[in-house]
């Protein structure tokens, strides 16, 4: 049913307006009809049930505060991004879901994009009833302020502060647990007039900054702080002068985007320590030992292998915490010079007992990455392939799910970029299937807006269920790492 309605949507780009949205939802029900019997066997031989699953989950929702310490997320959340244009573009996002995917896929969380273009504090308030709360969040994050600020001082929408304030009263009416209040990004004002109008939204974006850092809020609310850490990024990034972290001056690129997702995710408690392994070789036997993510436990694991003289010792470390390069290109990560996003990047391997001066050899599934001496691996080697080689899949590739299946020394990245492009196809699907695309359809009244939002929440944990499983599915697939004595 997935590729289904992808493939719906893509026939749909040359057919916008009522009509093509009437297709939409026609294809929708005859796709869920037809695709019924088939899911049901599937499940009954799997022995999964995503139906009741889903159903569990809508009816089991978690309950607290804040936890006291820790991560911020806690299973089974269902967290709804809502914001501007920045939001809209699904990309810090969508970098968070994929994190989470492959570090922590038993927390089963729900991610729904509620960022529409344009939009101030203002008009978030306005549409937190069919927009937010129809999808029964736990928690909101609240990311405002980039139009806010273009308003002049009389306008309501320049009342940034007030309408949050409303935005997260209503929130706790509505039963959401915990709302993250993001700070807004910067503009992108070098080489710009100290009088021009983008200079001047800069000054208004410091003072919310300032005032949103004083403002006392309830410890139901936690405010996240990257305007700084992007400011850095933009300085970091101003040495290459041909790449631009804001192209457009308002707007964050992808790599902003990953800024933004590192810092968003260090500032809850995620877990963003390099993946790391501890190998000692003694009398023949290589003992590796890394720290493995478990339901809601943290454990370190041992393996032990035999180090054979010609060909080597091999581990599987698919249950190891593994590397989220968030950026594919090393070269960009290591420009933006943020610590958090080279940390999430690296695999680091350290062995100890090799002979100093010897070479040894890393394969990865089998695929050379790299040869260094055994005092090198004794400090600690990062041995994420490098990507410079790495020919970027095609838009068809990618619309394909290709990453899933390759084959290859990159398969962390793959595994990055799987999950990734799963998650964009489900955006994109998402982004149809807004409720404001067909509240105004004729004979679309009431009650059948609510029967469509039912179903279009359904669909979305149907959909955050499969993807969840594919990210399980990747935690099973062996990863083997191979250290080989250099001949």
């Amino acid at each position: 049913m997935f590729q289904a309605l992808w493939f719906t949507m893509i026939s749909m780009r040359q057919r916008r307006g009522r009509a093509a949205m009437v297709c939409l939802i026609s294809t929708l029900c005859v796709a869920m009809a037809s695709c019924a019997q088939t899911e049901r066997v599937a499940e009954s031989q799997s022995g999964l049930n995503p139906t009741t699953d889903v159903q569990t989950r809508a009816t089991q929702r978690p309950t607290g505060p804040r936890p006291t310490s820790g991560l911020l997320f806690v299973p089974g959340d269902r967290v709804v991004w809502l914001g501007d244009s920045i939001t809209a573009a699904h990309l810090y996002g969508r970098y968070v879901e994929t994190y989470f995917l492959l570090r922590r896929p038993d927390l089963n969380l729900t991610f729904i994009n509620a960022g529409i273009g344009g939009h101030s504090a203002l008009n978030g308030l306005n549409r937190l009833e069919q927009d937010v709360l129809s999808h029964q969040p736990t928690v909101v994050v609240v990311n405002f302020g980039m139009n806010d600020a273009g308003y002049p001082s009389a306008s309501p929408h320049a009342a940034f502060i007030q309408n949050i304030d409303a935005i997260i009263e209503r929130l706790r009416q509505g039963g959401v647990q915990r709302v993250i209040w993001v700070e807004p990004t910067p503009a992108r004002i070098d080489g710009m007039s100290a009088q021009s109008k983008l200079a001047d939204r800069q000054r208004q974006l410091e003072r919310y900054v300032a005032t949103m850092r004083r403002h006392p809020v309830k410890e139901d609310v936690i405010k996240i702080q990257w305007h700084e850490p992007m400011k850095q990024a933009l300085k970091a990034a101003a040495v290459k002068p041909d790449f631009k972290l804001i192209p457009d001056r308002i707007h964050p690129n992808a790599a902003g985007h990953a800024v933004m997702a590192v810092e968003f995710l260090r500032q809850i408690g995620a877990n963003l320590e390099p993946a790391l392994l501890e190998s000692t070789l003694r009398a023949g036997i290589l003992e590796t030992e890394f720290r493995r993510m478990d339901q809601h436990t943290v454990n370190m694991q041992k393996v032990r292998s035999v180090m054979h003289k010609t060909n080597g010792a091999s581990i599987d470390v698919a249950s190891a915490i593994p590397p989220v390069p968030l950026l594919y290109s090393a070269e960009q990560t290591k420009l933006l010079a943020n610590q958090s996003l080279e940390a999430l990047r690296s695999l680091t391997w350290r062995v100890k007992g090799l002979e100093p001066r010897s070479r040894y050899t890393v394969l990865i599934d089998g695929f050379s990455v790299g040869s260094f001496t055994g005092a090198e691996f004794a400090r600690g080697v990062d041995i994420m392939p490098n990507d410079a080689n790495r020919k970027p899949l095609s838009v068809s590739a990618k619309r394909a799910l290709e990453a899933c299946t390759l084959k290859d020394q990159f398969v962390f990245l793959n595994d990055v970029e799987c999950l990734f492009d799963m998650l964009y196809q489900k955006d994109q699907l998402r982004m149809l299937m807004r409720p404001e695309r067909v509240r105004d359809l004729p004979d679309f009244g009431s009650v059948r807006l609510s029967t469509y939002t039912d179903f279009t929440n359904a669909w979305i944990d149907s959909a955050s269920q499969a993807i969840t499983m594919r990210a399980q599915q990747i935690r099973r697939t062996p990863h083997m790492l191979t250290l080989v004595p250099s001949r």
